[in-house]
């Protein structure tokens, strides 16, 4: 079995329940005196509302998606993790990924488009959450929407809890 992710590496998350995506891994260095093992994962368009498997990938239609960053830019959906492989995301393939992205990448923390990218630490679960909501934006709205204003009611009420706990 894997241990690390490397250059070209499809990878498959689940990072919400009922949803899976696609992710490619546009880069990879080794570890070093200075850092561990690092890599540019870039979040797809690829969603889907079940377990999926490599054949169900359109390659043709793949393309990293683009998300608003905190200086309001929309910037490719690039992300630097460690190439720790978690049991949690699942290698399906590979690709060659100079058609996805043939830019240089730097290992450089920023916002994507201020030539970094988010420092993301460890691989998780929830890779790829980016794309579910966006899939959901446009394929689930009602519900989504639902989704968006039931998470703001509660995190309003915890902090009306906290506020009156202190």
């Amino acid at each position: 079995m894997k241990k690390e992710i490397t250059k070209g590496d499809l990878l498959k998350s689940n990072p919400l329940e009922g949803y899976w995506v696609c992710s490619i891994v546009l880069s990879f260095q080794p570890k070093n005196d200075n850092n561990n093992a690092m890599s540019h994962v870039a979040i797809t368009n690829a969603v889907f509302d079940h377990d999926f498997h490599i054949d169900q990938i359109n390659v043709d239609a793949l393309r990293i998606i683009h998300t608003q960053n905190n200086e309001n830019s929309i910037a490719p959906c690039i992300q630097i993790n460690t190439s720790k492989l978690m049991k949690e995301i699942e290698v399906i393939g590979q690709l060659d990924v100079e058609p996805f992205y043939p830019h240089d990448l730097n290992f450089q923390i920023g916002n994507g488009s201020d030539g970094g990218w988010p420092q993301c630490g460890p691989l998780t679960k929830s890779l790829g959450y980016q794309a579910v909501h966006q899939w959901r934006e446009v394929n689930e709205r009602k519900a989504w929407l639902q989704d968006i204003a039931e998470a703001e009611k509660s995190h309003t009420e915890m902090l009306e809890r906290l506020k009156h706990a202190k």
